[in-house]
């Protein structure tokens, strides 16, 4: 059949497919009939000459040729794996040739349609094709000998057909962007409010010390295990979505997505209200409160804007942002050693560091963790933008390695530099400590430059959060959870507009709604449900999928430590603040029948019912009767 009878553009040549089709053997990919699409670029292929083998980058210039095309013989044509530890800086010449061909399943689904799944990570497609079905033409005049077969390749999340030039979010994220990305939206209002709550807690000064070390070694707990996870599925958006849906299904991915819009965006709303109004105005204005509102929502709108003319504007804005609350933090902690090494002018609060009016109970440790981890949130904002990443499977673990640790040292420095300088009173009952620190070293001045550098502090963290958090929308769009116009890259910025713009409806929405105290308090359950849930499918597949490629791979002990502690830290609400964290579980809960809507909307009549009870008992662990799932060992 000749190529211009197809209707979609790309095309990929399979041997042995209609064998495959029918006895499910590993077969070859002949990759030079492959048409090069948008998502090979970057990637690494070997040209194989008799007993050489000659690297082959992929460019942008070669989009839409064929591999063949580049090739000097007709010898066969593989896809490099890279198999090099992900901070080792070599490109992995050294690998050996022998492991370079990829073996693949083609497991058939109804009608024509087939699904791509690696032999040995039954879960994935080839990196290049993931989220893509492969169709076979109905009109094929292949006869039954040939080598090979045509396949079409139609995005999973579109029934119709996408230019995948426009289609997918492009590689523009480098190790540099990523590094202001995690430090810019982890350092956002928690270090210049929340030291009063923690000390409130604690009891004392070095109780509270303890208790930031703790909440920081924890954050880098946690995002060395999503670097595991991150570095193996990469995928834009994604997060813990992608996790779960991988290890349990869409069931509970679903219900983290429907959590993270309904739920999470307040913490966005909670940064661009809170602090950067408190630090602009007089609370003893009468019109502040409608003053802080709208400065909210035109901070939300500008920031959108601005992050969809490009993701360059967006990353470079973050890096701007983030040297700013760096130099600010920096001032703040070499101010605190001075003062220190000049003990007259200290506060004296190191005197006695772990004296306090009491002892803090188990309640007490664990609601000064709550508030010390608030600051730390965000740790785990990279994995939202790892497909975005020129080479994520390098940088996101090296992102992590420098960049939470500079996070935990600037806390620390900032913290010490506060009981240096301030009362204890005035660290406990203030939640804008870092303003009262620089009246107290430089008056009224020092108070106010201090103040536009928390609102610069805030407006970088919000442009993290509308960043990344557009990436949530846009792949729970492309996922079928919401309107597939959410899931549409701009033909021209090459941003998520679409998710952008629902995502600054939404904010502004919750910010005339005036009930972010509240809401955060149920951010906190909500969110370590999902962590937690992350860790444990990072177990799951340690177990389930010992084969699956993991370029950098935590030690064992760190998820399972994270796992008892983030036990630990979502039961104890449910005992100190039963009430917010019962409404918690019952906003993430309301996600529930959203969910049995999409699955049976999105069905095929007559196994609608058969599928959605298929999914459920997949998810909580029973082995399905009937349906497609049992045909399809290990599709979701």
């Amino acid at each position: 059949m000749p190529r211009s009878a197809w209707k979609g553009p790309f095309f990929v040549a399979l041997p042995g497919l209609k064998q495959a089709l029918t006895s499910n053997i590993p077969v070859r990919t002949n990759a030079r009939a492959c048409t090069i699409i948008p998502s090979f670029v970057g990637l690494k292929f070997q040209i194989h000459n008799g007993k050489d083998y000659t690297p082959l980058t992929v460019t942008d210039e070669m989009v839409g040729h064929k591999l063949g095309e580049f090739a000097p013989t007709r010898k066969r044509f593989s896809y490099r794996q890279t198999k090099n530890h992900p901070l080792d800086s070599s490109d992995g010449e050294d690998e050996d040739l022998n492991d370079m061909d990829e073996q693949y399943t083609l497991t058939g689904r109804e009608g024509k349609e087939f699904l791509l799944k690696h032999s040995q990570q039954q879960q994935f497609l080839h990196p290049s094709l993931q989220d893509h079905h492969l169709t076979a033409s109905p009109n094929s005049s292949q006869d039954d000998d040939s080598d090979t077969i045509d396949v079409h390749i139609i995005p999973l999340s579109s029934s119709e057909q996408i230019d995948p030039r426009r289609g997918d979010l492009q590689k523009n994220v480098t190790f540099s962007n990523g590094l202001t990305l995690v430090v810019g939206v982890i350092i956002g209002s928690g270090i210049f409010a929340s030291p009063g709550p923690v000390l409130a807690y604690s009891k004392s000064v070095g109780v509270s010390l303890i208790i930031w070390v703790i909440s920081g070694l924890l954050a880098f707990a946690g995002s060395l295990c999503y670097a595991e996870l991150g570095s193996a599925m990469p995928s834009s958006g994604g997060g813990e979505y992608a996790y779960l849906n991988h290890a349990f299904g869409s069931l509970p991915a679903f219900l983290f997505s429907w959590s993270s819009i309904a739920l999470f965006k307040v913490v966005f709303a909670e940064y661009v209200v809170d602090i950067i109004a408190q630090s602009a105005w007089d609370p003893t204005q009468p019109m502040r409160h409608w003053s802080n509102k709208l400065i909210a929502i035109a901070c939300v709108l500008v920031l959108s804007g601005l992050n969809s003319i490009s993701v360059s504007v967006g990353t470079r804005i973050q890096d701007v942002f983030t040297f700013i609350k760096v130099i600010t933090l920096l001032v703040i902690g070499i101010t605190g050693v001075v003062v220190l090494a000049q003990k007259s002018l200290s506060s004296h609060n190191f005197d006695h560091a772990f004296e306090g009016e009491s002892q803090p109970s188990l309640g007490d440790i664990a609601l000064g963790l709550y508030s010390g981890l608030w600051a730390y949130d965000g740790w785990n904002n990279l994995n939202y933008v790892s497909s975005e990443m020129k080479n994520p499977t390098k940088d996101l673990p090296r992102v992590i390695f420098a960049g939470v640790p500079i996070v935990i040292i600037f806390y620390l420095l900032a913290n010490t530099a506060y009981y240096a300088v301030l009362p204890e009173s005035v660290v406990m009952n203030t939640n804008t400590v870092a303003i009262e620190f620089g009246k107290q070293m430089f008056g009224n001045t020092g108070g106010v430059l201090f103040a536009i550098c928390v609102a610069c502090s805030c407006f970088g963290a919000a442009n993290g959060s509308i960043f990344t958090g557009a990436r949530v929308i846009f792949a729970s769009a492309r996922e079928g959870n919401l309107p597939k116009i959410f899931g549409k890259v701009n033909e021209k910025r090459k941003t998520p507009i679409a998710a952008l713009g629902l995502q600054a409806v939404m904010t502004s929405i919750m910010i005339l709604g005036g009930t972010f105290s509240t809401l955060v308090n149920f951010f906190s359950v909500a969110a370590w449900l999902f962590y937690l849930a992350s860790i444990l499918a990072l177990l799951y597949l340690r177990y389930h999928e010992p084969n699956l490629k993991r370029p950098f791979k935590v030690w064992t002990i760190v998820p399972i430590l994270f796992t008892f502690l983030g036990l630990f830290l979502f039961l104890m609400p449910f005992v100190r603040a039963p009430l917010e964290s019962c409404l918690s579980m019952v906003i993430v809960l309301a996600g529930l029948p959203l969910w049995v809507v999409k699955e049976l909307v999105s069905g095929n009549k007559g196994t609608r019912w058969q599928d959605l009870k298929d999914k459920v008992l997949t998810t909580v662990g029973f082995q399905p009767t009937g349906g497609r799932h049992e045909r399809l060992a290990g599709y979701h």
